[in-house]
Formats: structure tokens, sequence, C-alpha cells
């Protein structure tokens, strides 16, 4: 459906002449000689772009412009001038006014001003709409999604902490593990208690031992005092052991040891000290693979596997993306102190059309690398780091239509379908559940041909 635009303008031959330069350009015009004329159009009709002369006789187009603001808070307002100042510039734009025109123009400057100022609108409200979503998105421990994938974590998340089971997280490196297990933790009996993780990759095999047992005063050189171990800290709480297949075969002989006895000696002790505590793991190897090479025991393997859960990497959930970048950027913005108030149109196809191999954590640093480097008003996808371009690029150019057509604008149909069946198909109440201006929301529906019927 065309845009509409309505031009505003007391010389008649100069009237004309942008009414017919938009026609060519597709967009559906209509004209107005006079305040009162554009006023009355104003009010009757949903117009998309308002193209109007700054001084006219009796009135000047701040007046229209507040006036047009009044009636839809989102219209693109464009003011024309012979004789344009700073202090000009700056009252239009505090009034609203997406930019102004100096007199006389090409025929290029006019659509490529109503052009560009109609596709910021374009991303300042898609992007809303998102963040709509992401309101509305079912959250758990900091984890964002709606695709199904997501949905079925969160169902395993929720069966796995209403009981005291043992559990092993399944996926690839910064996949979201650790989040997974913390939900659990936060969901289940043992919320109060301690959350302890560890790090096997991180940590040198001849310290592991003592990170976990503890030790006593004296057990090796350097051990000048007595220290409790993680299994003994966690006592009443959630233990966690990332990259658990980096273990050395005597420690997970040691560790299966406690954990069927439920107690365990601190390194140089002969005491056993009792411990109750929830063993969760996550790897991002094929630990059934490890098992069948003899490099992880199959009887620790099934004791801390009695529940597992597999998260699944972000090119498997890519409806989730668009919902995780507008998680990472509202907080990376907060963090930085700059306004930033959206992604472009060809930020999101790249962050869609990328694999991400180092999933929601290369995702997270993408956005905040992007904010970062952000000059203007919207991420663009020059700020995006190089891996991501080019990956994306690599995938082949499956042409901006054909993904929105896929992802994103099925996405915003579907949204704006529900609010307005939740509301009987009122578009006030619709527009106030979703966060927006009545006009925005029948501009998104008109855009997807949708009904409030």
């Amino acid at each position: 459906m065309a845009h509409r635009v309505l031009v505003v303008e007391d010389h008649p031959e100069m009237l004309e002449t942008c009414a017919e330069i938009l026609q060519r350009a597709g967009y559906d015009v209509r004209k107005a000689g006079s305040l009162r004329a554009a006023e009355g159009i104003l009010r009757t009709l949903a117009i998309d772009v308002l193209v109007t002369d700054m001084k006219m006789p009796k009135t000047g187009g701040l007046d229209l412009l507040r006036i047009a603001k009044e009636t839809d808070p989102e219209i693109v307002v464009i003011l024309m001038t012979g004789f344009p100042t700073v202090e000009t510039a700056v009252e239009a734009m505090k009034f609203g006014a997406s930019d102004y025109l100096m007199k006389p123009f090409s025929v290029d400057q006019l659509l490529a001003v109503v052009e560009g100022s109609l596709e910021m609108r374009r991303t300042r409200e898609a992007y809303g709409l998102l963040r709509t979503q992401l309101r509305s998105s079912f959250t758990l421990s900091g984890m964002v999604g709606r695709s199904s994938r997501m949905l079925k974590l969160f169902d395993d998340i929720r069966r796995a902490a209403s009981v005291d089971a043992n559990a092993l997280i399944l996926g690839e490196s910064g996949a979201g593990k650790e989040l997974v297990v913390l939900a659990i933790h936060e969901n289940s009996r043992r919320r109060e208690g301690p959350f302890l993780p560890l790090n096997c990759a991180a940590i040198p095999e001849h310290l592991l031992e003592a990170e976990l047992f503890g030790h006593e005063r004296g057990a090796f050189t350097g051990a000048y005092s007595s220290k409790e171990g993680l299994l003994e800290a966690a006592d009443g709480g959630t233990l966690f052991l990332d990259e658990v297949c980096e273990l050395s075969q005597p420690l997970q002989a040691k560790l299966l040891r406690a954990l069927e006895e439920g107690a365990m000696r601190r390194l140089g002790g002969r005491k056993p000290i009792a411990f109750d505590v929830r063993f969760t793991a996550s790897t991002n190897r094929d630990i059934r693979e490890e098992m069948r090479k003899a490099r992880f025991r199959e009887d620790l393997f099934f004791r801390i596997n009695v529940i597992e859960i597999e998260v699944p990497p972000l090119r498997e959930r890519r409806d989730d993306i668009p919902l995780l970048a507008a998680h990472f950027l509202d907080a990376c913005s907060a963090r930085y102190g700059k306004t930033v108030d959206g992604l472009s149109q060809e930020v999101l196809e790249c962050l869609m059309r990328y694999d991400w191999p180092g999933n929601v954590r290369e995702l997270k640093n993408a956005v905040e690398r992007a904010v970062a480097y952000a000059k203007g008003p919207f991420i663009t996808a020059k700020e995006l780091p190089d891996p991501v371009l080019k990956g994306a690029e690599s995938r082949g150019q499956s042409g901006l239509h054909e993904w929105k057509e896929r992802t994103l604008e099925r996405l915003e149909r579907e949204f704006v379908e529900t609010a307005l069946a939740e509301h009987g198909g009122n578009v006030t109440h619709a527009a106030k559940a979703l966060g927006v201006h009545r006009s925005t929301l029948q501009r998104l529906m008109r855009r997807l041909h949708l009904s409030a019927a």
C-alpha cells in the first residue's frame, strides 16, 4: 500500500510541482493550499508524510507541525524553507520535524528526504514493536526467547527445578548452559542456598582437586591454613561443574565416590564431611563419544545424568535473535550511557543470516561492540564486527524482502494479530497494550494488510 503524503504550499505552481514529483514516485498524494485545508485533511485521513512550506500567509509550517503531531505523534513532517537559519532548524526539530528542505531543491533531494524519513520511522516503529515483544516474552534468569525450542527448554527447566535430581546440561560453547543451571537453582527448593559454579577448563589440574574437596593445613606446600572445598561450601545449594569432561580420570573416580556417599574428605584430612548438594554439570563435548573412548567414566555419567537438558544453538532458534539483540542493546546502552534508538533493518538481516558459532555469547559481544562504535540514532551494519558481516554475506544474498517475509515481518504480524484478538479488534485498546499510538498501530495494520474485525 502506497504511503500517503500531504503537500501544503500556498504557491500553486510549487504545490503542483511537488505533488507531481511524489505521485510519479508512487506516493498517494493529497494537496492543500492553506492551513485550514491541511488541518481538515490531517483530522480526517491517515497521513504518513506532511511536506509543508515554512512560511505561509497568516500562519507558518510550525503551526501546522504542532497540529500534525497532535493527530499523529509519529507522522513524518518535512519543512520547506527559502530562508533557513540555525534557530529555525532547532525549533523545527524541537517540535518533531523529521527534516527540512532548502528552496530551491531538486527532484532527487525531495525524494531522498521523504524516503529517508519514512525509512527512519519504519525502523523506529519496527524496533519499538520488537521492544514490546521483548517485554511480553517469557524470560527466565536472563534467558529470552519465544521460539518453540526455547519454550521447550523453559519447560525442561521448570520440570528439573521441581525435583532435586542431579542434572547434565549439554550444548555448544556460548549457548547459555550456566544460565540454564542458574534458572534451575533459582526456581528450586534450594534457591536460598549457595550457587557455586566452577569452570574445570580454567583451573590447572593439580588445583582442581583442592578446589572441589578443600584441604587441611599442611596438606601440601603452601597450604598454610585449612580451606573448605566447593562440595562443602555448596551445602544446601547447587554446585555446577562447567566443562566436566576436563576432569582427569583419578579426579572423576574421587568425585564419583563422594557423590555416592554424600560425604568427602579434604586433602590431608581423615574425617569424612557430609554434604547436601544438588550436583549439576555441563560440557560442550560429545560426552557419549568421550565415554566410548574411555576418557569419561560411564559410572560417573550415569550418576550425574539423572536429568539431561540440551541447550539449542542460536542458529537453530533464529526467531529469537531479534529479541536477544534488543535485550542486549538495551542493556549495553544503559551501561555505556548512550542513547541508541534501535537496530536498522540491514543490521537485523545480517544478524539473522549469520550462523553464530559462538552462540548467544558471540551475539552479545557483537551488539556491545556495535553500541560502543555507534555514532547515529540507529546501529548500522558498518558497526558490526567484520566476521559477522562476512559470515552473513557468505550464506548468500537471500534478499531483504525474503528475509522480512520469513522472519521479522512474520513475527510482527503474529504479535499484532494476537494483540487485536485479545482486545476484540479494538484498535485503541490493542495500541495501548502494545505501548504504541493508535495511528502507529493503524499504520502497521495497513502495511501488514490486517483489519480490526
